[in-house]
């Protein structure tokens, strides 16, 4: 019975096992066949979807294609080449002395410190004694208390007078000695002749020989009379040649005692400014001391410096500076003051600092028209060296440093050009060009060979113009030698 059963139970397992194989093998065709179906489905969808777009753009070219194809045909625009308005200047080689403006002071050309010459307490002073006052030549500036050297030349013409007096007595000592000498000689000749003639008759015995020794002996002490005469007479001159220097000497004393009394009164020794005043009455004075500081007012210099380029060139063409003729102006308010001066000097030592050469000019006339005084700050006009046929070009006409513009024909032309200068604002240039030729000084951003150009006006500039080159003005021109 249990076999019959397990052998049911293994059956209905085996009819299960089946029908789950059935049912599986059922189901895996099911999943392939909707797995095919999907497959077709996606590549249909990626072929239209691939297809889509290029219809598309098919027939967006199309249209495209007959849109263009069917546009009316614009006419072409006539191009017209543009002309451009510019100004000119007729080129003009001449010779050119450009200005040089430089700035400066003036200076004293001759300025004193006066001190006081003797000591002693002040007792009058001078109107013109005052801080900026105008003296002049000969006037009082002070006075020192004369007494004591009012005393000292007294002295010393006393003494002098009593050393002449004894240079008299030694005169009149040394005359007589003079005339006893004369004397001297005379009785030495009558007892040189005795004694001959008693000696002659001693020699016959008409006298005794004890009479010739007698006469003898009279020689022998006229001989010494006159040796003694000659001798106070070498004396008397020997004391008087020495009261000559006494003399002498007291004579300078006095002169210095007139000299000390003259020096108590100071005086001004020409026309001047004055400064630092250090004088008043009561203050005592020791020598040496200083009273005044005199600036002289015929004499005003201009001080102004050159560049190291401006005075080799000048140097190098005319060879020496001095002698030149500058233009001073002195601007007090809104009318400059003009001066001329000349260059008489220039600085004994060339420094670094400065940033050249410093130089002098006397002022011709600093009373004209008004006073000039030293410190006032000037501007200095001078000329420069000659320039020999170059043409003077505003510095709108140079492009690139050494370059300018023909017009020819409507059309630009380029030139190459030297610049040797700079005459104010403008430059000057060296270039081979026919008389006349027109020069652009317009400032053109297409400049270039072959534009055209109109001109609309053309200038013909003065080449000897007035302008004057500065310092600052030399900054701004293009590099040039020589600049």
């Amino acid at each position: 019975m249990n076999l019959m059963d397990q052998r049911h139970q293994n059956s209905e397992t085996t009819n299960e096992a089946e029908k789950a194989t059935i049912e599986l093998a059922s189901d895996d065709q099911v999943s392939k066949g909707q797995e095919l179906k999907a497959h077709k489905n996606s590549f249909f969808l990626a072929l239209v979807k691939a297809i889509v777009p290029l219809i598309i753009l098919f027939v967006a070219f199309s249209g495209y294609s007959y849109l263009k194809a069917s546009k009316p045909k614009p006419k072409k625009p006539q191009i017209v080449e543009k002309t451009w308005p510019v100004d000119s200047i007729k080129a003009i080689a001449k010779s050119h002395t450009p200005k040089l403006k430089l700035y400066g002071t003036t200076v004293a050309n001759r300025r004193v410190d006066l001190r006081a010459l003797v000591s002693g307490k002040i007792i009058e002073v001078g109107a013109g004694l005052k801080e900026g006052a105008l003296i002049k030549k000969g006037e009082l500036l002070l006075k020192i208390d004369d007494f004591d050297y009012k005393g000292a030349l007294q002295e010393a013409k006393a003494n002098l007078a009593e050393a002449v007096a004894r240079k008299s007595e030694m005169q009149a000592s040394m005359s007589l000695e003079q005339e006893n000498l004369k004397y001297a000689k005379v009785q030495l000749t009558l007892g040189e002749k005795d004694f001959k003639r008693a000696q002659a008759l001693s020699k016959r015995g008409t006298v005794t020989k004890k009479l010739a020794d007698d006469r003898n002996v009279v020689l022998s002490q006229r001989r010494q009379a006159v040796a003694m005469s000659k001798v106070n007479l070498d004396l008397q001159r020997a004391r008087q040649a020495q009261q000559v220097a006494v003399v002498d000497r007291l004579t300078w004393k006095v002169t210095q005692a007139k000299r000390r009394l003259e020096e108590t009164q100071l005086i001004a020794p020409f026309d001047a400014y004055v400064s630092s005043v250090n004088a008043e009455i009561g203050r005592t004075m020791s020598v040496n001391d200083s009273v005044v500081t005199l600036i002289d007012q015929n004499k005003i210099d201009v001080r102004f410096t050159l560049t190291n380029a401006q005075y080799g060139r000048i140097l190098a063409h005319e060879k020496q500076l001095n002698g030149r003729k500058v233009n001073v102006s002195w601007r007090v308010g809104e009318t400059p003051i003009l001066y001329k001066a000349t260059i008489d000097r220039t600085a004994a030592v060339i420094t670094s600092q400065s940033g050249g050469v410093e130089v002098y000019g006397l002022v011709e006339n600093p009373f004209s028209p008004v006073p000039l005084r030293s410190g006032a700050f000037v501007e200095v006009t001078l000329d420069d060296r000659e320039f020999k046929n170059v043409i003077r070009l505003p510095q709108t006409a140079i492009y690139n440093g050494n370059k300018i513009y023909l017009i020819k024909n409507e059309r630009l032309t380029e030139r190459t050009v030297e610049i040797v200068g700079a005459s104010g604002s403008d430059t000057l240039v060296k270039v081979n060009l026919p008389k006349g030729s027109e020069i652009l000084t317009t400032r053109l951003t297409l400049a270039g060979e072959g534009v055209k150009v109109k001109v609309r006006s053309s200038k013909n500039k003065s080449l000897n113009g007035n302008k004057a080159l500065s310092q600052h003005d030399t900054k701004k021109a293009p590099s040039a030698k020589g600049l």
